[in-house]
């Protein structure tokens, strides 16, 4: 659906001045006059679509479709031209090897296109591109996995990318308390956070990382991780699942310290995401490098291959990176 974005303009004025007589002395009262105040745009930017990364040689070359809201015009506002419509530009953001994503660029409207220089050969960059307007950015709409989801990943120097099935338990819980919006107030509030939901977990406390914090009715944002290879610790999955039954038993507050819970949101998320498969120095495919940890082929590797020997395409746990003979 088409964006319309419309940018109100409130101006009180007066077509005379009225003298009010506040007392006997006849004091004249004052006509105030409002600068014009712009309301807040909350309709985001439809996303782009057929995103395409390509190994130029020399770099990456991005491309993509221009979101349907990037249609500019321009309008007067407090006495400046400005930009009107439903872009004001696109930010695009790479992420190298799986890595956090980062921010490398923010192009005009009606920009398609943008060459990635800065990269290295071995290295696997997946990017997205975001319209933006005054108010809103919008990420990409698309299915982990998909050819399209893949199309904005490039392995720089050839070789071949792994597909990965990555879970990111997530959660915010939302506290009905006033937080001061400083850092003063904030991170002592995330240390006991973090230790009381250690305790009531029965996890370490570096399982837990606090993603972001949200002043006014204050909400956590935070990350349960996945257990220590080799260790007994519950999956991440269940940990959140446990404090979920925990803030939804209204018995106890377990939160006292902290305020009264108003609120908990599950915001776990499966992606699929492309790993280089590792080579050798004279660029062979290693098979059975399986964790990726260290910097060769292990015990925890040949282990991890025997759990899943014998397994055929159907049965629970196959997993087709250790079918080595397909």
């Amino acid at each position: 659906m088409m964006k319309t974005l419309v940018n109100k303009l409130a101006v009180a004025g007066a077509a005379s001045l009225a003298a009010l007589l506040l007392s006997s002395g006849g004091v004249l009262g004052e006509l105030v006059i409002s600068e014009p105040v712009r309301s807040v745009d909350n309709i985001p930017p439809e996303p782009v679509t057929n995103l395409l990364a390509v190994d130029t040689g020399v770099g990456v070359r991005i491309t993509w479709d221009l979101s349907i809201d990037d249609a500019v015009s321009f309008t007067s506002f407090g006495g400046a031209i400005v930009p009107r419509g439903g872009v004001q530009g696109y930010r695009v953001y790479r992420a190298a090897d799986n890595a956090a994503q980062e921010l490398i660029s923010a192009l005009g409207p009606g920009v398609g296109e943008f060459d990635d220089l800065d990269v290295l050969s071995g290295v696997a960059y997946s990017y997205s591109v975001h319209p933006f307007d005054l108010d809103n950015e919008t990420g990409l709409d698309l299915l982990p996995g998909s050819p399209e989801d893949l199309a904005r990943v490039v392995l720089l120097g050839g070789g071949t990318l792994d597909l990965v099935e990555v879970t990111t338990v997530r959660a915010s819980i939302t506290f009905d308390q006033d937080l001061a919006p400083d850092q003063e107030a904030i991170d002592p509030f995330v240390e006991s956070f973090v230790a009381l939901l250690s305790d009531l977990l029965g996890i370490d406390p570096s399982r837990i990382s606090v993603t972001g914090v949200r002043t006014g009715s204050t909400i956590v944002d935070f990350v349960i991780s996945a257990p220590p290879q080799g260790s007994s610790g519950a999956p991440a999955e269940a940990v959140l699942a446990g404090l979920i039954e925990l803030v939804r038993d209204d018995a106890v507050n377990e939160f006292e310290s902290l305020g009264t819970v108003a609120g908990i949101v599950d915001q776990t998320s499966t992606d699929i995401v492309a790993v280089p498969q590792p080579v050798d120095g004279s660029g062979n495919l290693v098979l059975g490098w399986f964790t990726r940890q260290g910097d060769r082929v292990g015990l925890t590797d040949f282990f991890l291959f025997a759990d899943h020997f014998g397994l055929s395409e159907g049965e629970d746990d196959y997993d087709s990176r250790f079918d080595i003979v397909a």
